[in-house]
């Protein structure tokens, strides 16, 4: 009888759980809704993906860091920090 070697599932195969305060037309505590996946990665926070807000008070549209959606305020009508440039068009992607 011949031994067959364990190969382990990779990685590869596996996709990240996206959390439910990213998900287009969610709205947090604040007010700002989830518009939709910026298509590009956030300059300080390795990993993240920036995704467009749109506040429902007045209408203004910014980015932010997926991990920040949840607690972020406009930085026009609320007091909150600027947000990040956002592409008009999504960029296309192979994956």
């Amino acid at each position: 009888m011949q031994l067959k070697r364990y190969i382990a599932p990779g990685r590869a195969g596996r996709q990240a759980v996206r959390a439910a305060t990213v998900e287009p037309g969610t709205v947090n505590h604040h007010g700002q809704l989830v518009v939709r996946r910026a298509g590009r990665a956030t300059d300080d926070l390795p990993g993240q993906s920036v995704y467009l807000l749109h506040c429902n008070r007045c209408g203004h549209e910014y980015g932010e860091a997926g991990i920040r959606v949840h607690n972020r305020k406009c930085p026009q009508c609320s007091g909150g920090t600027p947000g990040i440039a956002v592409p008009d068009a999504p960029q296309a992607s192979l994956f």
